[in-house]
């Protein structure tokens, strides 16, 4: 079995080719307003024009199509080589039957699931991607949320630019500040046809950062992939259990359950009615975790939970790990700690790990375009900023012992500047 921190790396490789696609991007915007911020009025015009339709938004189109691209063949490679891994894993209970292993390169049946389950992860994200569908949200004159694809983010920044030149770079700067902090924070976002509405009324377009929504998708077609592929093995080595995944700080409700072998009629007790008896007869309930205090639950595999159910044959193999080993993965994971006057539980501090990062990676984002553009007061305000969370996440990673991941709060065009040098 591929651990989830395994499949979290892989996935990330897709991810982190369309942050340095947004970070592309906002440096291509900046740069075109830092060409804007000195020039005549009577050139300015003529200048936009160039910026416009000389080729710099077809080279962001080209790069967007580029990155789609090389992520589209690395999902194929991905699925298939899950599939692989988990088919590997069942062999053991074939042979236990006595059933003839079909080599996985001749499973006719698997490979045509697997291609059918990949293609329509691989179409999704391809249809995520398209241009008109991502752009960035900034706030309007009127303070309303507005969506803008990447043209016309990109060409009405350039305008915004144009109306300003010729007011000192000071005004200018204080002009454009608003707009480009807004893009940098923004990141690259998917617009979905739907809508909600908010507390007061207001009717609002569904977004999603690009990153997350890849993010979504492919975990979502993962496990699409590992319910159909564990269908086709358990209805030919005929499975009587199955086997939940492990992974280190669960949440509460989870903890008890991951790394237990259940019997088909258990399981199927566990998801329908939230408490069961594993395969060595302990006891479980997710009910005592409801929030509410109604008895809710959340059933394995829903509402973000990314545990794995794996079809087995019961007393084939033990659990891949004993009751020892996974009473001291929770124990480890209450006994948390303080932070800033608050009693983290491990896996809260994972989250809020999680928040920090997606902190510094925006005012990361805010220092290129700021860069970019030659705006100080964006580039020091941004800076500092990363300053503060940055000791502010090294302080949590410190005191809680948690693995530090501050590599997920890489930008890679992000460079500390001076202010003076902007000037």
């Amino acid at each position: 079995m591929l651990s989830d921190e395994v499949l979290e790396k892989v996935i990330s490789r897709l991810t982190d080719r369309i942050n340095k696609g947004n970070e592309y991007i906002i440096n291509e915007i900046g740069k075109s307003i830092g060409q804007l911020r000195t020039i005549t009025p009577s050139k300015a015009h003529q200048l936009a024009q160039l910026l416009k339709y000389g080729g710099s938004y077809e080279k962001i189109v080209k790069k967007l199509a580029d990155i789609t691209k090389l992520n589209t063949k690395e999902i194929y490679e991905i699925f298939d080589e899950v599939a692989k891994n988990d088919y590997e894993f069942a062999e053991q209970f074939y042979d236990y039957r006595g059933i003839d292993y079909i080599p996985y390169d001749e499973h006719s049946a698997l490979k045509k699931t697997i291609d059918a389950v990949t293609k329509i992860t691989a179409d999704e994200y391809v249809n995520i991607s398209q241009t008109s569908a991502i752009g960035y949200v900034i706030k309007d004159s009127d303070g309303n949320l507005v969506l803008r694809n990447i043209k016309q983010a990109y060409y009405e920044m350039i305008d915004e630019a144009v109306l300003n030149v010729g007011t000192g770079k000071e005004t200018f700067d204080s002009a454009l500040y608003r707009n480009l902090k807004q893009i940098g924070e923004s990141g690259l976002r998917v617009f979905y046809p739907t809508t909600y509405v908010d507390k007061d009324g207001m009717v609002h377009q569904y977004t999603r950062r690009l990153d997350s929504a890849m993010k979504m998708n492919m975990r979502d077609g993962l496990m699409q992939l590992h319910n159909e592929t564990q269908m086709i093995f358990g209805e030919e080595f005929d499975a009587d259990g199955v086997e939940i995944s492990v992974h280190a700080n669960p949440a509460d409700d989870h903890a008890d359950v991951q790394g237990r072998q259940f019997s088909k009629e258990e399981y199927e007790k566990l998801q329908t009615e939230g408490y069961a008896k594993d395969y060595k007869g302990n006891y479980v309930d997710m009910r005592r975790y409801s929030k509410k205090g109604n008895m809710s639950f959340r059933p394995i595999g829903e509402y973000n939970c990314y545990h794995k159910v794996f079809n087995v044959v019961l007393g084939v193999d033990d659990p891949e790990y004993s009751n020892e080993q996974l009473e001291k993965i929770n124990e480890e994971n209450e006994q948390g700690f303080e932070f800033e006057g608050k009693h983290y539980t491990n896996y809260e501090g994972t989250q809020l790990q999680r928040h920090i990062e997606t902190e510094i990676r925006k005012a990361k984002d805010n220092q290129i375009i700021g860069k970019a553009s030659k705006n100080a007061p964006l580039v020091a305000e941004s800076q500092q900023r990363i300053t503060q969370l940055t000791n502010k996440y090294r302080k949590l990673n410190k005191i809680s012992g948690l693995p530090d991941a501050i590599s997920r709060a890489r930008v890679v065009n992000y460079k500390r500047t001076s202010i003076k040098k902007l000037k």
